[in-house]
């Protein structure tokens, strides 16, 4: 007897639509396709437990009549193609037929449609690939899909799903994409009953990106439309002032449908080339409109790749587009400057026997006018402020927010040493050093100065940048931003993953995606240790209440979006590697910058602190911290040794 089976209908289905519906997302993505293909000009999508136990999705399209609702269910069935000779010009999104079926197979789902003509509508229900109804029923124009209990007839396709937030992440993702790319399609999503996206459907991609991404992205973007070998690119691109840390909104349509593909992203990167920091990509919506004949969009059962005949003229179409759009809107770079940064940051850092004073600065009395002062009576000499008079005083909404124990104040005690600025080396003043060979000890800063690890002499700092220092016949080159940076990550590290923290005086207020707000609020533990304490303010945006220790207060919302990207990184399967990235962007962000004055003291310090990292000659990037020279070596440049 052979071995060979031939598997019956239910298992063919279930295998087949394991290549279609991957997760609820999956499903909202045929489903809204299919809505658009049917000329829908508003649909709804609401789901409920990431999608996992109800998904639907309705719309105002052409609807189908009852023979069509029928047939809609059965493998292979479409309306978009009929012969093989239809594949070579493919203008719709869907065309395989394999949608409805799969998704059928899978859960329980049930269909109400009505043609504009008909005077009555039809209700279809299928439970696992099986018709349990089929019968007339009053319904509104369009179509409805009810998708309820998804796999619930295969576990092993269950066990895989995520959490709800991060199924519903995706869901999200993919109405994002559908209103980018058809902003003449009003698109609603409602998640656990509450709105969390609806594009007007105006046919204004500006105000679709609004919508999807908030207005700082939409406002800090330029329009092209431009068209080269027959392929037209229009759009909108980020200009110079406008970047992520990550990919990720770097979206591409082509005819309408969203794709991923090296030859675009290629592009966009030689465009914005010598515009944007090392490490920072564009932002970019660009729809690609070009001949149904020229690219093939059947390679992937997700239609995400597609292969182009030309990929030279496409590449040169989109490079063009971009690089034309950015020259003509050159501008300034736009920076927020303040006047007074420090008036924004909550003095946090105090040193031992430093009393904490919010009174204004004394300025020079004029001598046109001296208003009548009564004497006062002599008072008391000042008490030092409790924790509660503390809190008060610094943080105007302490009402509104619980307030963390700020460390080390019970314990003030008198010191004589001189203050360092705000902008130095706090987590050696307040916390002991990381370094068992040397770590300072109160009191005795100013008349003992700590002995350095190594037995060299600091000569100065050069370019405001480096640290020079003269040893036993070497001299050495340390660059004072790489080595703070390292001091500051390994302190992070052994305090268990968690950094110092700086309340502000002025809530930040910062605007995110969707997605990226979502992802903010799930990891807001892990946020909280890097020193970002945050609220939900409602819609698109989160409220920064801290950042991490020594993080000038103008690049907080900037570091902080640099965050969710890098966390982001957890969707790959990088957990420990985005984990980590995270930690060495708050440890560089907070670091000494370069072109920072030091004084001598601060400078031995760091050199110090640095020096006795031992086995590490790297910051967290991978620059060197020291370069060495010895005296032979010197010598022999200036010709003295031959």
């Amino acid at each position: 007897m052979g071995k060979i089976n031939v598997l019956d209908k239910f298992t063919a289905e279930k295998i087949a639509a394991g290549e279609v519906v991957e997760r609820p997302a999956s499903v909202i993505k045929e489903l809204v396709e299919n809505a658009i293909d049917a000329g829908a000009t508003t649909v709804t999508v609401e789901i409920r437990d990431g999608g996992t136990t109800y998904m639907r999705v309705s719309d105002n399209g052409s609807g189908m009549d009852k023979d069509d609702a029928r047939t809609a269910f059965l493998r292979h069935a479409t309306s978009k193609i009929k012969t093989d000779l239809d594949l070579e010009s493919i203008s719709t999104l869907g065309f395989r037929g394999e949608a409805l079926c799969s998704i059928a197979a899978v859960s329980r789902t049930e269909l109400f449609t009505k043609q504009r003509s008909d005077l009555e509508g039809t209700h279809v229900v299928v439970e696992g690939g099986e018709e349990v109804l089929f019968e007339g029923a009053g319904c509104p124009d369009g179509t409805t899909i009810v998708v309820k209990n998804l796999f619930f007839n295969t576990p092993a396709r269950m066990k895989f799903l995520k959490k709800d937030s991060t199924e519903a992440s995706a869901v999200t993702d993919v109405c994002n994409k559908q209103a980018l790319s058809h902003p003449n399609v009003s698109i609603r999503l409602i998640r656990d009953g509450k709105e969390v996206l609806f594009s007007p459907g105006d046919n204004l991609l500006k105000n679709a990106v609004h919508a999807v991404y908030g207005k700082d992205i939409a406002s800090f973007t330029v329009e092209t439309d431009y068209t080269k070998n027959n392929i037209r690119v229009f759009g909108l691109a980020g200009k110079n002032n406008l970047s992520r840390p990550n990919r990720l909104m770097q979206i591409f349509f082509i005819n309408g449908r969203y794709v991923v593909n090296k030859t675009l992203l290629t592009a966009i990167s030689e465009a914005y080339k010598n515009e944007l920091m090392i490490g920072r990509f564009p932002v970019c919506v660009l729809n690609i409109e070009m001949s149904p004949s020229l690219v093939d969009v059947n390679v992937h059962p997700g239609k995400i790749e597609v292969k182009f005949a030309s990929e030279q003229d496409v590449y040169e179409a989109v490079y063009w587009a971009v690089k034309n759009a950015l020259s003509k809107d050159a501008s300034p770079r736009e920076v927020n400057v303040f006047k007074n940064k420090d008036s924004y940051k909550m003095p946090i850092t105090v040193k031992n026997a430093q009393q904490l004073s919010f009174a204004p600065k004394q300025t020079e009395k004029s001598t046109a006018f001296k208003p009548y002062v009564p004497q006062s009576v002599p008072k008391e000499a000042a008490k030092p402020l409790t924790t509660n008079q503390i809190r008060e005083e610094v943080l105007p909404y302490g009402g509104k927010l619980p307030v963390r124990e700020i460390e080390g104040i019970k314990n003030l005690k008198a010191d004589t040493s001189p203050a360092l600025n705000t902008s130095s080396l706090k987590h050696i003043e307040e916390k002991p050093s990381i370094s068992k060979a040397w770590a300072p000890t109160p009191n005795s800063a100013a008349e003992n100065p700590p002995a350095p690890v190594c037995d060299v002499r600091i000569i100065g700092q050069l370019f405001s940048t480096y640290i020079l220092a003269e040893g036993d016949g070497e001299f050495f080159l340390m660059d004072q931003h790489a080595a703070h940076e390292r001091i500051r990550y390994e302190q992070i590290r052994q305090n268990g993953y968690k950094a110092e923290t700086q309340l502000l005086l002025m809530p930040i207020s910062v605007n995110l995606t969707p997605n990226e707000k979502t992802l903010a609020l799930e990891k807001s533990d892990f946020l909280l240790d890097m020193g970002f304490e945050l609220e939900d303010f409602g819609g698109s945006s989160v409220v920064l209440r801290s950042l991490p220790a020594n993080c000038p207060f103008e690049e907080g919302a900037d570091l902080f979006v640099e965050m969710i990207g890098v966390l982001s990184g957890e969707e790959s399967g990088e957990v420990t590697a985005a984990l980590d990235k995270a930690v060495y962007t708050v440890a560089c962000r907070s670091a000494i910058k370069a072109n920072q004055t030091l004084s001598i003291k601060e400078l031995e310090k760091l050199y110090a602190e640095a020096s006795a990292l031992e086995g590490i000659t790297t910051c967290p990037h991978g620059r060197p911290i020291t370069i060495k020279l010895t005296k032979y070596q010197i010598e022999k440049m200036f010709g003295r040794i031959v």
